[in-house]
């Protein structure tokens, strides 16, 4: 199971309160879907323009007219479109693969479907893997295929993506146990629901969808080809993002006609649905599951006891967990995998026993690929584990509100240079809200926290240091938006003059910028402010002694604030964040030595991206894996010394 480990180093995000998963989601019944198809087709003489728009052709006919009413399909080339009109997941694709598809991101309701197609030892490879932003779950492989002939490249591409076609759902589950939901599946009443939409025995992955402290990503054209664009001067909603429930499967017992279906719930756990933060609700997508045949590898974090696996004992039924044993549902051990000796149809309800302990896994059949299950072989290492897992998935989700918060800043500003004060007293109150609400829950789940045996004093000490900043700042944006509601009280007085207003409003625009050490933009700021009061010495300076303030001390001062400011937040991969540590190093010290405080200043918000980055390469990562192992030590070993010297900036930033 894949842990974000550098969360647990480098997190800073929004605990509000647990709450049961509300009503809140909509299941958008009558909204039809937008499918997109994008080639990425590797340059070759037998993929011409000619080939690829053939296939986008041939790919367009398999497609939708199966799709009916439910939507619309579009096959984009990405050779034919330029990459900086390419969308962020297409960029994140190209630059990483599949793997890129695994990241948590914010929902935005396409379906996008990735297919790869390459020439080589005389056949065409085709391989294809979608990634849903409604439910926000990815198809769990890569499906793979090969062809000789040019003729029957865009059939087989056709089957392939048809296959993984997910249609999705959303339901509301309260906590504890629960043995069925009833799904409303997005689009369920544009028509009827035929067997090849979803049927009886059809299993679903779920996803727990939570409200973020973002503004939610700008709008994406409906199937039908329309943008519904957010009234003028109105405040985005909050992103939404969504985390897979691993081990939770829906099984659908019943299809009815409303355009919902009911499904019973297969889980590892007691309580498949529990209250969470900022949980809004549960989408889920169907999975293209097969009849076959199931290889499974048990994984132990103590690689002293992966050997000992082979003791255990694995069996597997579809009728569901608590069945009688049956020696035909015993799996064979051979070459450290577990196979069975019979096809398990579209779901395999796994029970590993070792040692008098069971543990259920419900595991979809999704071809012959061997399925890794995380089993301990010594429970005291599994209750760590777990303890483990929830505690980086808590510090991960703190991460997201002291980048959240940034964002606010920056959100505020650029309203205020737009003269939109109104829109920036409501955009900088929601932020103040969402980070007050998330001050209150993370006391309480850090209490929680340390209540633990097992809990991370790293860890522990990590979230204190992002609450006490989120505080701090919070402080600084309750300040602001006192000062934004003088402003558009006085915007809206008829007897005040409007130059006066925009002098306000530039100057809470100045110390905005320079809390976050954005000096260039603060300075621009300033020769608005002289221009609009031409007669005050005191506004000019202060530019001047701003503008004296930020010259470089020394070439070695300019190099260095250069290489924090602009070629450092430029590191894209783990590697490239592991080399660059001297460097950064080296440059802080400099900027420190000229009491470069802007520039400092200016980096703490850099490291909140950086953390973000970092979890998105670590997400992905297969911890079976040698080389991914090694990548994820590296990640941790980078969030460290990242985290340390966050520390050391912030006590410099702010010494009087």
């Amino acid at each position: 199971m894949r842990v974000r480990l550098l969360a647990a180093v480098l997190a800073t995000t929004v605990l509000a309160r647990p709450a049961p998963a509300q009503a809140q989601l909509d299941p958008e019944q009558r909204t039809p879907t937008l499918w997109r198809v994008v080639l990425k087709a590797r340059p070759h003489p037998l993929l011409p323009p000619s080939f690829r728009e053939q296939l986008r052709r041939d790919v367009l006919a398999a497609l939708q007219p199966a799709m009916g009413p439910l939507g619309t399909v579009e096959v984009i080339d990405l050779g034919e479109v330029p990459r900086d009109k390419w969308e962020p997941l297409w960029q994140q694709f190209d630059d990483k693969g599949f793997s890129a598809l695994d990241a948590s991101r914010d929902l935005t309701g396409a379906k996008t479907h990735f297919l790869a197609l390459e020439y080589r030892d005389g056949q065409y490879h085709l391989e294809a893997r979608q990634h849903d932003g409604f439910a926000g779950l990815a198809s769990p492989v890569v499906r793979k295929q090969s062809v000789r002939a040019a003729e029957l490249v865009g059939r087989t591409a056709g089957l392939m993506l048809d296959r993984d076609f997910g249609p999705t759902g959303s339901f509301d589950a309260a906590p504890g146990k629960v043995d069925a939901v009833k799904v409303a599946l997005r689009g369920g009443q544009l028509g009827a629901l035929d067997d090849r939409v979803v049927k009886v025995g059809d299993v679903f992955a779920v996803s727990q969808v939570f409200r973020t402290q973002r503004p939610a990503p700008p709008p994406v054209r409906t199937a039908t080809g329309k943008i519904i664009a957010a009234p003028p001067g109105s405040v985005p909603p909050p992103a939404l993002s969504a985390t897979l429930r691993p081990f939770t499967l829906l099984r659908v017992t019943e299809v009815n006609k409303d355009g919902t279906v009911r499904c019973g719930v297969l889980t590892l756990y007691q309580n498949p649905f529990p209250a969470a933060t900022n949980l809004v609700g549960y989408r889920c997508m169907k999975l293209g599951t097969v009849d076959a045949p199931l290889t499974v590898r048990l994984v132990t974090s103590n690689p002293a006891d992966q050997k000992s696996t082979g003791q255990a004992t694995v069996r597997a039924t579809e009728a569901g967990f608590g069945t009688p044993p049956d020696p035909k549902d015993r799996f064979t051990f051979r070459d450290g995998l577990f196979r069975s000796e019979r096809p398990l149809a579209n779901v395999a309800c796994v029970t590993v026993t070792h040692g008098g302990r069971s543990v259920p896994f419900p595991v979809p059949v999704l071809g012959p690929d061997p399925v890794n299950l995380p089993f301990e072989i010594n429970p005291e290492l599994e209750r760590k584990a777990e303890n483990l897992r929830g505690l980086v998935a808590a510090a991960a989700r703190v991460a997201d509100a002291r980048n959240a918060q940034t964002i606010c800043f920056e959100a505020t500003a650029a309203l205020i240079e737009k003269k939109k004060n109104a829109d920036a007293l409501a955009r900088a109150r929601g932020g103040f809200q969402a980070a007050d609400a998330a001050d209150k829950g993370i006391a309480d789940d850090l209490a929680r926290i340390k209540e633990s045996p097992d809990a991370s004093p790293e860890l522990v000490r990590s979230i204190e240091r992002q609450l006490a900043a989120l505080r701090q700042f919070n402080v600084q944006l309750a300040a602001h938006v006192k000062t934004l509601e003088a402003v558009v009280a006085r915007e809206n007085d008829p007897t005040i003059a409007a130059r006066e207003v925009q002098a306000e409003a530039l100057v809470t625009r100045i110390t905005l910028l320079l809390g976050r050490g954005d000096v260039d933009e603060a300075i621009n700021a300033y020769d608005l402010l002289v221009t609009l009061l031409p007669d005050s010495a005191d506004v000019r300076a202060r530019r001047d002694k701003l503008k004296a303030d930020w010259a470089p001390k020394s070439d070695a001062h300019a190099k260095a604030r250069d290489y924090l400011l602009k070629k450092w937040p430029a590191v894209a991969t783990v590697p490239d964040f592991r080399d660059s540590l001297p460097d950064l190093g080296r440059a802080v010290e400099e900027c420190k030595k000229a009491n470069d405080r802007y520039a400092l200043r200016k980096l703490l918000t850099v490291f909140t991206a950086a953390g973000v980055k970092l979890n998105d390469l670590v997400a992905p990562l297969d911890p079976n894996a040698d080389a991914d192992r090694k990548l994820a030590a590296d990640a941790k070993a980078v969030a460290a010394a990242l985290a340390a010297l966050e520390v050391q900036i912030t006590e410099f930033v702010d010494a009087k």
